[in-house]
């Protein structure tokens, strides 16, 4: 869930978006007609690579099917069966190698995302001076603009600096953090942080600011404009105002430097999230019991070593029947070094200084300002509303583990339930309300069946599926990537989806969704108009250049079609092994990242404001987390749920019954996200500006004592572990507020029929085409059909707040 990452600066005029078969039959052949993306290829070798397209390849063990549900098998197969994924991407190999030999002329070979520039890590390099270059043409070209021909394309040459600089910001944003080579993860990492820093000086330029106001207060030009243009200019103009364009020249110097500090302070704390104060605990053999044989590593003289990372330390807390064990792995779990905790209050901190600067109370009004919710007080409302309603559920659960606990202690009194008690116990009674084995649901649950259903969703709601696309040596960054491409039944290819789905050594173990690329209309970008007339261009160097983009059926013009990224952190399995299987939280977990890469997909406008781009935070969650509550369909579920061995649909009664287990605690979980959400207002508030008494710690304890369940723990520093604090600084309830959201929708559109298409294409008509380039409050007042949601004023806030049930 990322899921959807945000400009690091307190405001950005150019935000960026801020996841075998039993029954085997005789080799069987298989047409993959598949489309050959020409990479400066010569005509013969594209001639050649385009009949190696069409030629039969046997593949085996593949049961015969017919044409139609050729790519649809294929794409569960590439996931599950190594052997199909060995021959799928060979074929690829030998395109690659037709495409290289035709490109040594050039010496332009594939790289990252098929951009040639980033086959080595100095690509990365080159690419930020490139852009760098281009966006200081358009910053001269805007300033001086002074026809009305020239003073009508300032927002589209706005947006097109923006572009360009988020083109190689977001790709280097993805990189740094997944990239599995040192080199090429510094290589990012440095063109992330040399673009976020000039991008933070144009915020703060009067002169763009001056010509962009002139352009929306001439009537013969802003009258011009389309609603979507008009939006874009206006969220412009606000960005601006935010980022202190009214400060005196000095202070406003200041405001980049602060600017600068909160995203280097930002890498700093995200780098050192899987850190722990204490990395292991030695534990005495005999005490395990109940924990699997295989995590007791390191084991000398009955004295075993154990991990506090996430997941090990999730297996202490689940299975290990001695309290003190428990207790001991939770606390070194949710320990930290005092540089951790220096550097978090020195980024809430520094994020208070900047607020203070432009005139702001705190943060996170700076923040909140151009939300949905518009301020601090509109969230604390919001949240406590949420949080009385539902504690007295939330209490009752706890009863139950109070409950479980007093038995299993044989206590004569009722006990109480500790941080360390709340898995072990909400375990033991899931695992006792289950009809069937718990692992036996995950047995349904391939990987390349979820994809596999997503793709038939979206079928059915949107006329979009996936198809499976090759693979270019150099293209990815891991073997374990998976690229499909996104088909509409109407236009074609929208878009451009890579997985990279499993677990490996160094990965980020959090689901995230990684824009990499946005729609964005192209073929009147006029990049000829950027080079002044009497400059010898080729003295500047080589820019960046303008994507000639593709046509789109139904659609006027060309288009940059949408590249994103999934990551999840599945177990991959080894050898032989069954495919892949998900637990049900991770299938969860992977529909609601492919909400956002539907966003990304599905977004039509003319400007890269796509999918979190100009999208609201609490706005940008929705279709995630709606996609969530199609988890819980048996209908949705019987397009995917079948065992990877037989085939067979899942059994109703265990659906109902792993159900019934997921949503038995929810009012605890919810509550904890409760707790975050708040946790994260009071970090951002004027608390921090106090730099004398601001101490998380002590915020941490004394929230922990008032709204969580579970009473705070001496020696634990939880919150360094709290990553979402930088990404969704001052805007983590968001998740919750787009729960209420998605719920209401959910409720009234898709829930007495999740696969009917005119429910969906209510929802891609109203809500997911316009990405960010239509006023969020519109999108949902109009989906719903209620002209009092679409005013979007504190009334409009309030009744969201009823919506809690829906949660």
């Amino acid at each position: 869930m990322q899921i959807n990452r945000l400009m690091q600066s307190t405001t950005c005029i150019f935000q960026r978006h801020t996841f075998g078969l039993t029954k085997r039959t005789k080799n069987t052949i298989y047409s993959l007609s598949r489309r050959f993306e020409s990479s400066g290829s010569s005509v013969n070798t594209s001639v050649k690579a385009n009949q190696l397209g069409h030629t039969q390849i046997v593949f085996p063990f593949i049961s015969k099917i017919d044409k139609t549900s050729q790519a649809d098998e294929t794409l569960r197969l590439i996931f599950d069966d190594p052997n199909f994924w060995k021959h799928f991407t060979s074929r690829s190999q030998t395109l690659a190698a037709l495409e290289y030999s035709a490109s040594l002329a050039t010496r332009k070979l594939t790289g990252l995302f098929r951009n040639p520039e980033l086959a080595t890590p100095q690509g990365f390099h080159s690419e930020a001076e490139k852009a760098l270059r281009r966006v200081k043409l358009l910053v001269h070209r805007i300033i001086n603009a002074n026809t009305e021909e020239e003073l009508r394309k300032i927002v589209k040459n706005l947006d097109r600096l923006s572009d360009t600089l988020c083109s190689v910001i977001d790709t280097a944003e993805f990189v740094r953090t997944s990239h599995p080579d040192p080199k090429f993860a510094q290589a990012a990492n440095w063109a992330y942080g040399y673009l976020c820093s000039y991008m933070n000086s144009l915020n703060t330029n009067t002169e763009l600011y001056q010509v962009l106001k002139k352009v929306l207060s001439t009537p013969s030009i802003s009258s011009q404009f389309t609603p979507e243009e008009l939006q874009v200019a206006n969220t412009f103009l606000r960005d601006f105002e935010k980022s202190g364009i009214h400060l005196p020249f000095s202070e406003r110097e200041k405001f980049v430097r602060l600017s600068d500090k909160i995203i280097t302070l930002g890498r700093q704390f995200t780098q050192i999230l899987p850190q722990k104060g204490i990395n292991h605990i030695d534990i005495d053999v005999s005490l395990l019991e109940g924990l699997h044989p295989g995590l007791s590593r390191d084991t000398k003289e009955n004295i075993a070593s154990l991990s506090t990372r996430a997941w090990e330390a999730q297996m202490v807390l689940k299975y290990v029947k001695d309290e003190g064990v428990r207790k001991e792995m939770y606390i070194a779990a949710n320990s930290a070094t005092k540089e951790q905790i220096v550097l978090l209050e020195d980024l809430l901190k520094t994020r208070a200084e900047l607020a203070k600067l432009v005139g702001m109370e705190s943060y996170s009004h700076t923040f909140l300002i151009d939300k949905m919710v518009k301020n601090p007080e509109h969230v604390q409302t919001f949240l406590r509303t949420l949080a009385d309603h539902h504690r007295p559920k939330a209490l009752a659960d706890l009863r139950l583990l109070q409950e479980a606990k007093q038995l299993y202690t044989k206590s004569k009194t009722l006990p109480t339930v500790y941080a360390w008690d709340r898995y072990f116990y909400t375990e033991k009674i899931k695992f006792s309300s289950l009809t069937q084995p718990a692992l036996s649901i995950s047995s349904y649950f391939s990987v390349g069946s979820v994809i596999q259903g997503l793709s038939r969703l979206f079928s059915r709601l949107y006329g979009i599926s996936f198809e499976p696309a090759e693979i270019m040596p150099g293209e990815v960054w891991h073997n374990d990537v998976r690229k499909l491409d996104v088909i509409d039944e109407q236009e074609g290819k929208v878009g451009t989806i890579y997985c990279d789905l499993f677990n490996r050594s160094g990965k980020f173990q959090n689901a995230a969704h990684y824009t990499v690329r946005c729609s964005r209309r192209v073929d009147d970008d006029d990049g000829v108009g950027d080079i002044p007339s009497g400059i010898d261009i080729t003295e500047m160097g080589e820019l960046s250049k303008s994507e000639h983009g593709v046509t789109v059926k139904g659609r006027v013009g060309r288009y940059q079609l949408p590249v994103v990224v999934l990551t999840c952190d599945f177990v991959k399995p080894k050898g032989k092994q069954n495919p892949s299987l998900l637990n049900w939280v991770e299938v969860e977990t992977l529909f609601h990242e492919m909400g956002h890469a539907m966003h990304s997909m599905i977004g039509r406008t003319n400007y890269h404001n796509v999918s979190g781009t100009r999208c609201p935070t609490d706005f940008v969650e929705l279709p995630s987390i709606l996609m969530e509550h199609f988890v819980y369909s048996p209908n949705v579920l019987s397009l995917f749920a079948k065992h990877y061995e037989t085939r067979e649909t899942i059994p109703l009664d265990l659906i109902k019954s792993h159900v019934k287990a997921r949503l038995q605690f929810s009012a605890i979980e919810t509550q904890s996200q409760i707790f975050m959400a708040l946790l994260d207002q009071l970090y951002h508030s004027k608390l921090a500006t106090d730099s004398n008494s601001f101490d998380t710690t002590a915020i941490l304890y004394k929230l922990q004592d008032t709204v969580e369940l579970f009473p705070s723990v001496p020696g634990t520093a939880w919150q360094v572990q709290f990553g979402h604090l930088f990404g969704y600084g001052a805007g983590y309830y968001s998740y919750l507020f787009g729960r209420a959201l998605a719920g209401k929708i959910w409720k009234e559109i898709f829930e007495k029929d999740p696969l009917n298409r005119e429910a969906g294409q209510l929802f891609r008509e109203e809500v997911l085409k316009w990405g960010g380039s239509r006023d969020p409050w519109l999108c949902i007042g109009k989906a719903l059909n209620d002209d009092r949601i679409t005013i979007g004023d504190s009334k409009s806030v309030s009744i969201v707040g009823e919506w809690i049930d829906f949660i």
